[in-house]
């Protein structure tokens, strides 16, 4: 099969450090830009959508989901997700956000990775796990279960 897969190993990074919500979606679109899943102008969008609408972007259970506007779809090239784990965390509309997911869809397939990212963190254990997991191999196997 020559179809992308959504989540790939080298989209995903443990360990990370960040000041700000910001540079956080910065660097979730960066690795979905480098595994080619976006054009670099879905990365504005992504942090247009974290301006105007920064409720949308965190989910839960220390979960994160920075995504582009709608109209930034025309940027997305495949549905991809990155996957980035904050052992400190990183303060997300006054939540402490330990993973961030960063999700490029267009918009048919939009809401199939977010309901299948909500059944992979539905349950606090399940997201801790995602959080203090520093195994790639680890993570990647628990999230493409429900991808």
């Amino acid at each position: 099969m020559n179809q992308i897969e959504v989540l790939v190993k080298e989209s995903i990074l443990t360990g990370q450090n960040f000041s700000s919500k910001e540079e956080a979606t910065i660097a979730a679109g960066e690795i979905l830009l480098q595994n080619g899943y976006i054009e670099k102008d879905y990365i504005q969008s992504m942090l247009e959508k974290l301006d105007t609408q920064s409720f949308a972007t965190y989910i839960g259970n220390g979960v994160a989901i920075p995504h582009g506007m709608s109209e930034g779809s025309k940027h997305v090239k495949h549905t991809g997700i990155s996957v980035i784990q904050v052992p400190d965390g990183v303060l997300w509309n006054e939540e402490m956000a330990y993973v961030i997911v960063g999700i490029a869809a267009n918009s048919d397939d939009h809401m199939g990775v977010l309901s299948a990212l909500a059944d992979a963190i539905e349950e606090e254990e399940d997201a801790k796990k995602l959080w203090q997991e520093s195994s790639v191999d680890n993570i990647f196997n628990l999230l493409s279960m429900s991808l």
